[in-house]
This record gives C-alpha cells, structure tokens and sequence, in this order.
C-alpha cells in the first residue's frame, strides 16, 4: 500500500471511539450492478454524478476483453494502485479550456448516506485523493459538501456546484502528489437532516486558479486538466453534544466558514451554552491574533435549570476592519462551568472566500 500522506488534521477526528460506522454505502466503489464494470457510471452501486462525467478504474478491466485504459493500477490517465482493495473513481476537478463550451467544467460525485445526520452532532468526513500522471494542474480547491436534498448540475452554462462546503482542503495545501494517496478530512457541527455527500471542486476559476500549481506539459490528452483518483470515503459521528443530567455545559466550534457577503456561512460561529465566562482568540499563522472575545458572567443563576446560550461570531476582518486572507486559522476558546471548573479548547478552522 501506498504511503499515506495526510493534509489536513482537524481537532476532532482522532476520536473514532465515538461512532465507528461508516455512514457511505460502498465507500470504496468495489460493489457493481454487474460483474465488471464498464465505464457507465450508473454501474455503481449507490454512487451517482452531480455533474460532469466521472471516470470508473478497476483491476477486471486491466484483462481483456476491456482495453487497457480504464484498468487498475495502469490507465490511460496515469498509474496507481488503489487506495483499498480493487476499484478507484477518477473526475476533473479543474480545466484551464473550454469543454464542450463551458468554462467551468467541473465532475462531482455523490451518494446518499445510510442514515441522515443528527442536529449538532459532530461528524468526521475523510477520503483519499491523488493527482493522475497525464495532469498539468495541481489545485488545491476540493472539498465535501453534505446536504438535506441531492444537489446536481445539468452542465449547459457551467457545471460548477456553488455551495459552501463543509469540509475544505486548506487553500494553501495545493495538492501536487502523483504517487502516493492523500489524506482529506475534517469536521463539522450537523445542523440535523444532512443525507446526501457531495465531493468535487465548489469553486470558480477565479479562486481555483489563485490556488494552482503548473505541473509539466506532457502534451497528453489529460494536460489541460486537473484531475484526481479518488478512493475511501468516510463519513462517522465522533462526537455527540457533552449534555448530561448535572452538567448541560458546552461548546459546539464550527470550523469551516466562507465570509464572502452572499449570506452563506458568512460566520464563524461558536455555541456555548450555560457557562459562566467565555474568551475566544483567533491566530493566524504566524501568531498573530486576529479576532478576539470577552464575555464575563454570562449567567449569574448557576442552578441547572437555567440555559443560558451565546453565539459569538467572526465575521473574518481583523480588529483593525481588515479583510484577512484565506487559509488556516488557529483558535483557542476558554469557558468556565456553573462549578467553577475551567476548560479549554484549542483547533484549526478553514476561511475561504
């Protein structure tokens, strides 16, 4: 097996012990509707396009009577062996030309889940890329998308699904690794009712090229691409909200937000419920802090029949009203419970505009 390279460590996703179910019906597309799959994406099991037109690899169609360009581990696109067992996906997540007249060509995957998400329950999301041989483009630009309803693109002006993902590759993690498998995850905070997963680019050009690396120019049929494998998707509760009959004290971080004024998670947003004091910091980087607050004796009754909730919110400017870029912020949260007790949280979030 390929050594595993992981981009993204989010604070939550170390605890598997929670809920170790994978939520994604054939995560590892090896279950077919017929013995060897041909390139008709409607083979697979569970799995369907949101857009575009997705590629199937597998070990049987390396044998004849299959050509050899959609076999496993050598394809026409490039060579890998799967991440698991025996089948890989394949879509174009970029293209620097018109395809059949459009721009903003985009291939997305989806599946329904076996259980929708329950109501501020956190869930981790994780999945394997890797960059194919014949690709000029390296991006950075991908993510997952989980949702109530299916989300799909007809592709006759565009095929770009423009929603604001959950889960999001760090925007300076351009991900240039043709050889081995890279690690993708994250968590979120489920507003309750989310079935459907969604994986692919949720970007236009504009910030998908700000956020590119040129590769080579291999002068092959694929160079003008950005185009990835994908194996092993993942989708786990790995924590629940930390009620208990004593102690109803929490505090739920989301850590993926888009402050871009078009009214979708326009907010970074922290819910925290009975507690007697909270601080939130924001560092960028290199250490600076961004956003900062204070909140002192946000309940005066400390019985346990008294919920109190504050959402504190940043809005992604500085202290001084500037915009700050995107990329990975560092936040340290403390709160201190109706018994005295203090704690901390310390985490990565996302910004993306």
């Amino acid at each position: 097996m390929n050594k595993v390279v992981a981009i993204i460590v989010f604070w939550c996703c170390a605890v598997f012990s929670f809920g170790q179910t994978n939520l994604v019906p054939n995560p590892g597309f090896e279950e077919y509707k017929i013995a060897c799959p041909n390139n008709n994406f409607i083979n697979i099991k569970n799995w369907f396009q949101g857009a575009g037109s997705v590629d199937i690899f597998h070990k049987c169609k390396s044998q004849p009577p299959f050509p050899p360009g959609s076999g496993v581990p050598q394809n026409d696109i490039g060579y890998q062996f799967p991440y698991n067992d025996s089948a890989y996906l394949g879509f174009i997540l970029y293209s620097s030309i018109y395809v059949n007249g459009i721009k903003e060509y985009r291939e997305y995957i989806e599946v329904k889940l076996y259980d929708s998400l329950k109501r501020n329950y956190t869930y981790c999301v994780e999945f394997y890329v890797s960059l194919a041989d014949t690709a000029d483009y390296a991006i950075s630009s991908l993510g997952a998308y989980l949702s109530i309803d299916s989300i799909s693109n007809d592709c006759i002006s565009t095929c770009l699904l423009n929603y604001s993902p959950q889960i999001q590759n760090d925007s300076l993690n351009i991900i240039t690794d043709k050889q081995n498998w890279v690690k993708i995850s994250g968590s979120f905070v489920a507003k309750g009712g989310e079935q459907y997963l969604t994986i692919g680019n949720f970007y236009g050009d504009n910030f998908t090229e700000r956020h590119l690396q040129k590769i080579s120019n291999n002068n092959s049929g694929w160079s003008n691409y950005s185009y990835y494998y994908i194996d092993n998707v993942i989708v786990y509760a790995c924590d629940s909200p930390a009620v208990s009959i004593n102690d109803s004290s929490f505090v739920l971080v989301s850590n993926v937000f888009s402050p871009n004024q078009d009214d979708v998670n326009d907010l970074w947003q922290i819910t925290a419920n009975q507690v007697l004091q909270l601080s939130v910091q924001v560092f960028n980087r290199w250490g600076e802090e961004v956003y900062v607050f204070n909140s002192q004796n946000l309940q005066s009754d400390t019985s346990t029949t008294l919920r109190v909730t504050y959402n504190p919110a940043w809005d992604g400017f500085t202290k001084s009203g500037l915009p700050v870029s995107d990329g990975t912020y560092f936040y340290v949260i403390s709160y201190t419970l109706p018994n005295g007790e203090t704690k901390v949280e310390k985490g990565t979030l996302t910004l993306i505009r």
